[in-house]
């Protein structure tokens, strides 16, 4: 129940900040991205250490300063992260191995960078921005539903043996069909013309497809630590990377799958 409650809050809080964007959007995000890396660095900890407030640092400019300003800019914010962290593992070599710097920089793309995603989807287009959410939540949902009732082929050699390919297949149509009935919902009865969203089935198959390898990749990284969850914030979920760790994947997916047709139409 715990868990059914958190769920619905996130949801809620979701819908409010796509809805309002701007600057609550960027500041949710900031918060979301701040507390994710303190996650990731935290757990990693034991063999690495990370150099937090740089990434820190960067992470706080690229959301308030950076993200609206042009793709130029970013490139620029990103190359200067980058040259920062290499100079200070070699200003104190003794203190900061290249592992370290890696790591640190490891972080800031896949928490931040790939987070950002959801703001630039939002930006151009309040619906489709939706579909991020959407394909990873059905997915995850339909997956569980139908690995539990029909699972019989497991997916081995993953970070999570206990999925199954019927749990995946399912969780990707799943999101279609939510997909396909959003995309009628929206242009039916709130009166959005919007070419894109006919191609919402595709939008939310491709999301979902990809936000599985979200949460693998980071049941992969929590597996290499011997841990169950990113942390316990979120009552029933564990931590904001345990809640967005397929988000972190679906939302460039969205925003590739959304140019794509783009240019074709």
């Amino acid at each position: 129940m715990q868990r059914v409650i958190t769920g619905i809050l996130i949801a809620i809080l979701i819908v409010v900040l796509l809805v309002l964007g701007g600057w609550w959007l960027r500041l949710a995000l900031l918060a979301v991205s701040l507390v994710g890396l303190y996650e990731f660095f935290r757990v990693l900890s034991k063999k690495i250490s990370p150099i937090h407030f740089a990434a820190y640092l960067f992470a706080s400019i690229h959301f308030l300063i950076v993200i609206d300003r042009g793709q130029g800019y970013v490139f620029l914010a990103i190359a200067v992260f980058m040259l920062a962290v290499i100079m200070l593992t070699v200003i104190f070599y003794q203190k900061i191995n290249v592992n370290d710097c890696l790591v640190t920089i490891g972080g800031f793309f896949y928490v931040p960078l790939l987070l950002s995603f959801v703001y630039i989807v939002r930006a151009q287009d309040l619906f489709i921005a939706g579909l991020i959410f959407i394909s990873a939540s059905a997915c995850d949902v339909f997956a569980y539903l139908v690995g539990r009732k029909w699972g019989r082929h497991k997916l081995t050699g993953t970070s999570s043996p206990g999925k199954s390919w019927e749990g995946c297949i399912g969780g990707v149509v799943g999101a279609a069909l939510v997909g396909l009935f959003y995309s009628y919902v929206v242009l039916r009865f709130m009166g959005v013309g919007h070419p894109i969203l006919a191609y919402a089935v595709i939008i939310a198959a491709a999301g979902a497809v990809f936000s599985q390898f979200g949460d693998l990749f980071a049941s992969a990284i929590k597996r290499s630590v011997g841990i169950k969850d990113f942390g316990n914030l979120l009552p029933g979920h564990g931590g904001v990377l345990d809640r967005f760790d397929s988000i972190l994947v679906s939302a460039p997916v969205v925003y590739i799958v959304m140019i794509g047709i783009e240019l074709w139409i």
